[in-house]
């Protein structure tokens, strides 16, 4: 019986992306995604962040990205330039615009569930959505040239929001708000008079709270903490060569805070005290996202980082840009692993000619194949991608590729 339906096959663009500015490792400690302000591309992994494929957003995209979110290894959204917000519920095969328009950026978003998620944005502006991103609304702060960078929810009712301007130079741009309506309205609760910057928040209760930022005109990193719901906020002092922090994120009472210059930060005791994490970089890393007390990602500059022991030793990727002869590496990819009802296929082809053919067959673990099918190409680029679809019970699946005297063959699980 034949389960399967080739959806399409496209060739591979080329192009260059330098900036990594957001990152998200799912639950499972394996999938997550980092995404790109250079350029539109998305980035994937199915091992932790030690190697990264491209996933390619809608043919109408084309705005960068400042931020990625995840509840799982298949539900994740993006935001970015004029306020985009993009969603895949299928481990990224599939992207689709959300949104347009919420402001001139959207450079955080987070969800708490699949249905309630926020985006801080910039001219005072959080975007609020209650149905998982069909709808977003446009809430507007009374702060209207604020440009929040920061945001987050305990739940559907109470969340904070930070805001800075980098490299603005501008006094008081700083501030720290708090909604206890889901987002719709907000009250100030500080604002500096000096040259800070406030990047990113983190609230574990009603009372205690972490802000991370940095001072403009010395590049020192700044963290806050409050014990009173931001009554009153207390400076912790960082570890030495610590800089410039732009994102935090928190697992418990361990938490991790990223910033200029290479800066990873540590803590134990929910942000109490800190130390200093050696890692290979050496220019700004703009986010760092954990899936558990020991597995995290973090993105930066020319690098991606990931780390299986706390950050006790953070490794540098291997990132395969679209236009890499990395790619050409006479292999292919099959993603995502668990599958669902759809798999992308990325193939590096043998040779490039005219009138060539691609057989590709589907087999279970007792070796019984459950679909073949012949692709002929008119023309043959060196690389190329198509999307299949099924309908088979969970288990593991094994895809073979043939092409001329060449077989390859990659294992993946269908979940139901």
């Amino acid at each position: 019986m034949k389960y399967l339906i080739p959806l399409f096959l496209i060739l591979i663009s080329s192009v260059s992306a330098y900036n990594y500015h957001g990152c998200a490792l799912a639950p499972n400690n394996l999938h997550g995604w980092v995404v790109c302000l250079d350029t539109v591309m998305i980035l994937y992994t199915t091992d932790g962040g030690a190697t990264w494929q491209p996933q390619d957003p809608p043919d109408s995209t084309t705005k960068r990205f400042f931020d990625v979110t995840c509840i799982d290894q298949l539900s994740a959204w993006t935001c970015g330039i004029l306020g985009e917000i993009l969603h895949t519920d299928n481990g990224g095969i599939d992207w689709y615009a959300q949104a347009i328009g919420l402001s001139k950026y959207a450079t955080r978003i987070e969800f708490i569930n699949q249905d309630y998620g926020w985006a801080a944005c910039g001219d005072g502006t959080i975007g609020r959505t209650t149905n998982g991103g069909n709808f977003w609304d446009q809430n507007f702060t009374p702060w209207y040239s604020a440009e929040y960078y920061g945001v987050s929810f305990l739940n559907q009712w109470d969340g904070w929001a930070v805001a800075g301007y980098p490299d603005s130079l501008s006094l008081g741009q700083g501030m720290i708000i708090h909604s206890s309506d889901g987002g719709i309205n907000w009250d100030s609760l500080y604002q500096t008079s000096g040259y800070e910057d406030y990047l990113d928040v983190h609230f574990f209760n009603l009372f205690d709270g972490i802000v991370v930022g940095g001072d403009e005109t010395d590049t020192s990193a700044v963290i806050l903490k409050t014990t009173d719901g931001g009554a009153t906020w207390n400076n912790i002092t960082p570890p030495t060569n610590t800089y410039y922090l732009r994102a935090v994120d928190f697992v418990g009472n361990h938490g991790w805070a990223v910033g200029r210059f290479g800066t990873i930060i540590y803590t134990n005791d929910s942000g109490d005290s800190w130390v200093f994490q050696n890692n290979p970089a050496t220019t700004t890393l703009f986010d760092v996202d954990f899936s558990d007390s020991l597995h995290g990602i973090a993105c930066g500059y020319n690098i991606i980082l990931y780390t299986t022991d706390g950050g006790q030793n953070w490794n540098g990727t291997s990132v395969v840009e679209k236009n890499s002869t990395a790619c050409l590496n006479k292999e292919f990819i099959i993603f995502p692993t668990p599958a669902s009802d759809r798999l992308k296929v990325i193939y590096n082809t043998a040779v490039s000619g005219q009138g060539q053919d691609i057989e590709v067959h589907i087999y279970d673990t007792a070796g019984r194949e459950l679909y073949g099918f012949v692709k002929h190409l008119n023309r043959y680029p060196d690389r190329i991608e198509w999307k299949i679809e099924f309908n088979l019970a969970g288990g593991i699946y094994f895809l073979e590729l043939r092409e001329q005297d060449r077989t390859l063959i990659r294992k993946f699980t269908v979940f139901r």
